[in-house]
């Protein structure tokens, strides 16, 4: 009998501990670390990304005519925001103030007095009332195209 009650209290004994160490610490937290916890958790102010922007085109606007001066004119304001180069066609993206994108091929009118003309990786070439011709970059300065 006496080997029976040993067996049995060194089987408790093992399932005890065992659950001592498998249980996750439920002590109490330092103070520092509940600070910290408590700053993490701030709530954050909220603004709707889809929301008009009315705010946003003003500062792009007003951005695009310090950057580029006279020559925000030459394409309405729009900005070169990305190139994609296929297999069989070059397509130019342009931003208008208002945030909607277009996207343009090469030789296509943009308006009726702007035309696509080339479409590099990062610039693309224009052409302006049949005559004249711009480079616009992706960081929105146009310059003459050179031979012009």
């Amino acid at each position: 009998m006496n080997i029976i009650n040993k067996k049995n209290l060194i089987i408790f004994a093992v399932i005890f501990l065992l659950q001592l160490w498998f249980v996750p610490n439920v002590g109490a937290q330092s103070h520092d670390k509940i600070d910290k916890d408590e700053i993490f958790e701030e709530e954050l102010p909220a603004t709707d990304p889809f929301a008009s922007g009315a705010g946003a085109i003003s500062l792009d606007q007003s951005i695009e005519t310090d950057e580029l001066g006279s020559g925000a004119g030459i394409i309405n304001n729009m900005k070169l925001v990305g190139t994609i180069s296929g297999a069989h066609k070059k397509i130019a993206v342009l931003a208008m103030p208002d945030g909607r994108a277009l996207k343009f091929e090469e030789n296509e009118f943009a308006t009726d007095n702007l035309q696509i003309l080339e479409i590099y990786e990062d610039f693309i070439v224009i052409r302006v009332d049949a005559k004249d011709q711009f480079e616009v970059y992706m960081n929105n300065q146009i310059r003459p195209m050179e031979g012009n």
